[in-house]
């Protein structure tokens, strides 16, 4: 994918590559004396299988708070709009999908180092409320079909608070069986192996607060 990229961005006259990383210790140390006007950041997030390890959004955090001249945007094929919004709250200005055309993402390159926000329209056309969330009057966006349900989402939050299955069950007049469905459905939904992965997931993408 990389290279695949590369090509595509050294055939533009007016974009010239300074330098690529295959992960975020990689990116961080080659920011140090690599100027970069925009970036383009992979939130793919594996397994998260070291905590320590900051993923994409904590990564897109810190880029913008050490390099806030640098403008970034994101590349990923989960699209999502909890993972759309979570990654434009840190501080991304564009998100492509890889499902996109490698011109989607020439457009945004262009877009954001002129300060633009970008959604590419692969995405975009699955949002209801884009406009008001690009205009700061929602700092959520809604899709079509939404990452986690709205019970999943009040289930998760407990879950955050460290609540076990039986008082959430308790608190909103469910089975813990029915406690149990949707903490599985949600890990297999956010690709992450357990509950651990699955609140520190949600508190990147800004869906709990830790």
């Amino acid at each position: 994918m990389r290279d695949g990229i590369r090509h595509l961005l050294n055939q533009d006259d007016e974009i010239e590559v300074a330098g690529e990383a295959k992960d975020g210790e990689e990116l961080l140390r080659k920011l140090e004396h690599t100027p970069v006007d925009v970036l383009i950041l992979d939130i793919y997030l594996d397994a998260m299988e070291d905590l320590k390890t900051m993923n994409g959004f904590q990564l897109c955090r810190h880029i913008r708070t050490a390099y806030p001249q640098i403008k970034i945007v994101a590349h990923s094929v989960y699209d999502d709009a909890d993972r759309v919004a979570g990654i434009i709250n840190a501080g991304a200005l564009g998100f492509v999908s890889k499902k996109s055309g490698f011109e989607e993402l020439i457009r945004a390159i262009k877009a954001v180092n002129t300060g633009q926000k970008f959604i590419c329209v692969e995405t975009s056309g699955r949002l209801k409320n884009l406009n008001q969330f690009l205009l700061g009057i929602e700092s959520n966006l809604r899709g079509k079909e939404e990452l986690f349900s709205q019970r999943e989402r009040e289930v998760l939050e407990l879950l955050a608070q460290g609540k076990s299955s039986r008082e959430i069950a308790e608190q909103l007049f469910i089975t813990e069986r029915t406690v149990e469905s949707h903490r599985k459905n949600m890990i297999e939904k956010g690709q992450v192996k357990n509950t651990v992965e699955l609140i520190a997931y949600a508190s990147a993408l800004g869906l709990v607060k830790k």
